[in-house]
């Protein structure tokens, strides 16, 4: 064995690079067992993320606990019939969804894992020997009907009798002494959040909480925190609507915590008191909140408020019901010289062009022009709406003033009629440093189809040299020659194109454009291809809709395909010519006896071919990769020497 294997620091870093997913898991569980050096170093990684506590009780002397069956799986199995369809639904019609298919078959049932007699001192030996090892936990299981068939819970009375224990001393407090980082779901494998805190220690720096609704096991909780939590750095939060008690419970929490660099409210409306106390925090780095409408009406936003201006934060993340809420908060953190992400959501609004060109105007007038590199627009809106606007050249001139972004996604209910390759090519020349571009769709919008074809496409490759993500719905249906107007155009950066429900009339003109333009795209668009035939189930959700029967669109479906199955044929045509030095010498043979062809020509003709052909035969040769540039540099030469001396004798 190398000496450098034998430091445990350099182990501990190489099995740190696996993740916790299976193979991983299964590729330490063999290295723990390789030799006595790998032994600790690959066990402390094994246990370093544990995504159920099962685990860690089992760890307990088996005379202390017991594993039974839960009884309900039996009773829900008993729903299905037995050839996996609910009862009172046919598996003969292929347009019926069963909600149980063979990959249910095998599945283990649910047990519950319950003590059989209180711990005592010595039962904590071994379990303390993994716990150390431990420093992420999560309790993120999904209480569908689907889980229970592989899942582990714990009895009620497991927690009672851990907490018992820990109170007569048998075990020191934190349960779990180096745990980093918490994930908790509500009714996750029987664990509350009233039993969570247990886990709560000092070295905790990353909570994620969502799914929670009771107000005392929330309480409860939040002291726990509180008191031995001091420096938790990154909260998550997820949930649907609150209470009264339960919001201003959480708001209370919120404002405990001073040392906050990321904080993200999804679905928890934050109020006045909160964003007050959150605009003051020095190394709040990280924000994501949702504002509720009332605050434009009651003046917090404004300049007149006490408000401070969100210094540190460099990722703002929003939520309005109100797009004067956005504009005023944007105001509020245009003093912010470190604001790069910018992200806002209208929540059941669909903003006019005259709001969005309003909102716009702002981003442009304060020092958000200057330093933001992400801006992404998007909102949640009924899918039935309709939507008769349209992003335009008008609504996107004073975005197009932030010359340093990079990240730009606008995915709001408009259509895209009005987007054409001269609104295409005004962006490529406003965002030269532009990575990533998405301008999605809006199915109901009227006219939701842009103008904008592969020229557009070339501008992009042509301005921005960094791009590697486009996701625009073109209109490929002009003839070719209207769609390859510059051959010399190449961008190898783009490696995904997102065309989504683009017409195309000519399949081999944009396959062809787009291999050769961007020879390491992976294409994708949402005509459906089902290939798979048979009842559709849960496991296999490839469900037509109406407009996906239609002619236009099988016929969409047909064409794409052809253009997906021709670009990977030219991407393989490619990559064997690169390896295959055959291809360039029929070309060295084709040439010369295109040299060869010229000499019974008139002296004036064949000057002008000779020189016309060698511009060709040099520019072929240098376009090639596999040929080593001195060699490309011989050749040249002894060609231009050839071709002198060709030229004399036939004068």
């Amino acid at each position: 064995m190398h000496l450098c294997l034998q430091i445990a620091e350099i182990l501990t870093k190489i099995f740190a690079l696996y993740d916790n997913d299976k193979e991983s898991i299964k590729t330490l569980y063999s290295l723990v067992l390789v030799c006595r050096i790998f032994h600790e170093p690959a066990c402390d990684a094994l246990w370093r993320f544990q995504r159920s506590f099962v685990t860690l009780v089992k760890m307990f002397p088996e005379d202390v606990w017991v594993e039974t069956e839960v009884p309900r799986a039996s009773e829900i199995a008993a729903l299905f019939n037995t050839d996996g369809s609910l009862t009172g639904i046919s598996m003969g019609d292929p347009n019926k969804t069963s909600l149980l298919s063979p990959p249910s078959v095998g599945m283990k049932p649910a047990t519950t894992l319950t003590f059989k007699r209180p711990l005592t001192p010595s039962d904590w030996v071994r379990f303390q020997l993994y716990a150390k090892r431990m420093e992420h936990l999560s309790f993120n299981q999904l209480p569908t009907i689907f889980s229970i068939f592989s899942i582990e819970e714990l009895s009620p009375s497991v927690f009672p009798a851990i907490k018992s224990s820990l109170d007569l001393g048998h075990f020191n407090r934190p349960l779990l002494q180096n745990l980093s980082e918490l994930s908790f779901r509500q009714y996750s494998g029987g664990v509350s959040l009233r039993d969570v805190w247990v886990f709560l220690g000092p070295r905790l720096k990353t909570l994620h909480l969502s799914s929670f609704s009771c107000f005392e096991d929330l309480e409860t909780f939040a002291i726990a925190l509180k008191a031995r939590c001091p420096a938790v750095e990154h909260l998550y939060i997820s949930s649907g609507d609150l209470s009264m008690r339960t919001k201003s419970c959480m708001s209370d929490l919120i404002c405990s915590l001073s040392s906050l660099r990321t904080l993200s409210c999804e679905g928890v409306t934050s109020d006045s008191h909160t964003l007050k106390y959150l605009s003051s925090l020095p190394f709040l780095r990280s924000l994501n909140v949702r504002l509720p409408g009332r605050l434009a009406q009651e003046g917090f936003l404004n300049s007149s408020s006490i408000m401070l201006p969100f210094l540190a934060v460099r990722h703002l993340d929003v939520s309005v019901a109100s797009i004067t809420n956005a504009g005023e908060l944007l105001q509020v953190t245009s003093r912010s010289f470190y604001l790069k992400s910018l992200l806002v959501t209208f929540d059941r609004i669909v903003p006019t062009p005259e709001q969005l060109h309003a909102f716009f105007t702002i981003m442009q007038r304060t020092n958000v022009c200057d330093t933001l590199t992400t801006f992404a627009l998007q909102d949640h809106v009924e899918i039935n709406r309709v939507s008769s606007h349209s992003l335009d050249t008008h609504t996107l001139s004073p975005l197009l003033q932030c010359r340093n972004l990079e990240h730009v996604s606008i995915n709001i209910s408009y259509g895209h009629a009005a987007i054409d390759n001269s609104l295409l090519k005004e962006i490529t020349l406003a965002w030269p440093c532009l990575r990533y571009i998405s301008l999605h769709p809006y199915q109901k919008a009227r006219l939701s189809h842009s103008k904008a074809n592969l020229q557009g496409l070339s501008y992009l490759a042509q301005h921005c040299h960094s791009l590697q993500s486009v996701s625009l719905q073109f209109d490929v249906s002009l003839p070719a020659t209207a769609m390859y107007l510059d051959k010399g155009i190449r961008c190898e950066s783009l490696t995904q194109l997102f065309v989504s429900h683009s017409y195309v009339s000519d399949p081999l003109a944009v396959a062809t454009f787009l291999a050769n333009v961007f020879p390491n795209l992976k294409l994708n668009h949402s005509y459906l291809i089902r290939t798979r035939m048979g009842p559709r189930t849960v496991w296999n959700s490839e469900v037509l809709h109406n407009y996906q029967k239609n002619q236009e669109y099988i016929e969409m479906v047909a064409r794409w395909k052809d253009v997906d199955q021709m670009i990977e044929a030219r991407k393989k045509e490619l990559s064997r010519s690169l390896m295959n030095p055959n291809v360039h010498i029929q070309s060295l043979v084709y040439n010369y006896n295109r040299y060869s062809s010229v000499i019974s020509k008139p002296p004036f003709t064949i000057k002008f071919r000779l020189l016309t052909l060698e511009s060709r035969f040099f520019r072929s040769v240098f376009r090639s990769f596999i040929v080593p540039a001195f060699i490309k540099l011989a050749v040249c030469s002894i060609l231009m020497y050839t071709g002198s001396k060709i030229y004399k004798m036939v004068q």
